[in-house]
């Protein structure tokens, strides 16, 4: 019974998102006509499909691993963070690519949408042509494994991850350059690096997600000084 009401509240919660977007980005044209072709290609097979699909071939233990970040919780999040056109923002986990297609187009920002499951890849890619302004591109591939050093800003949204896994994160995170910016959604990276000091905290706030209210950590890579004073 618990787990139907929670559908039935998180159907509720996508309709009214859904609402928001197309009042709140209605002058972004562009952006609208890529989301309508993006939501229209998971109209008879979800995400939340696609990702069950992959996980039963890779015999995941978890089949229900898959989330998205609301539009209208990510630009909360982006005004927090201060993200702005002249940062290039790296998305962990993309999915289906709502978040990154919202980015580049309505941010503006550039975007490397880091995601391993291909028919995520495939169809971000297909209607990220869409897009007149923004740069999107798409990686298919495991994240612990790409080069992200080119970031500004890193997003993890990847609240179910073992600590183990997030502990190999942050050692690929210590090649951003000083001053780039990493939001997780949680929990806090500290807990998990191997060198203390690395990333300072700068702000914890609290956003609101289909399935219930969570910590956001916005955290700081510190410059080498800061590092080996610590």
């Amino acid at each position: 019974m618990k787990l139907f009401l929670l559908g039935l509240k998180v159907q509720f919660f996508e309709w009214v998102e859904l609402f928001r977007v197309f009042r709140r980005y209605s002058s972004h044209r562009s952006f609208l006509k890529a989301f309508l072709e993006l939501k229209l290609r998971y109209l008879l097979d979800s995400p939340f499909q696609v990702s069950k699909r992959f996980l039963i071939q890779r015999k995941s233990d978890d089949l229900y691993l898959y989330g998205e970040t609301p539009l209208t919780v990510l630009e909360a999040v982006c005004g927090e963070a201060e993200i702005n056109p002249g940062d290039h923002v790296f998305e962990l986990g993309a999915g289906s690519g709502f978040t990154s297609l919202w980015l580049a187009s309505v941010v503006g920002v550039r975007v490397t949408s880091i995601e391993q499951i291909p028919t995520f890849c495939k169809r971000l890619r297909i209607v990220s042509q869409r897009l007149k302004s923004g740069e999107l591109n798409v990686i298919e591939g495991d994240y612990l494994q790409v080069d992200l050093s080119e970031a500004s800003v890193v997003y993890l949204y990847a609240s179910n991850l073992d600590d183990l896994t997030i502990r190999c994160l942050t050692l690929r995170m210590l090649a951003l350059q000083p001053g780039s910016r990493v939001i997780s959604v949680s929990y806090p990276l500290q807990e998990y690096c191997p060198v203390p000091g690395v990333f300072e905290l700068r702000q914890q706030f609290s956003v609101r997600f289909p399935w219930g209210e969570a910590e956001v950590f916005l955290q700081v890579r510190t410059s080498d000084v800061q590092k080996s004073s610590g």
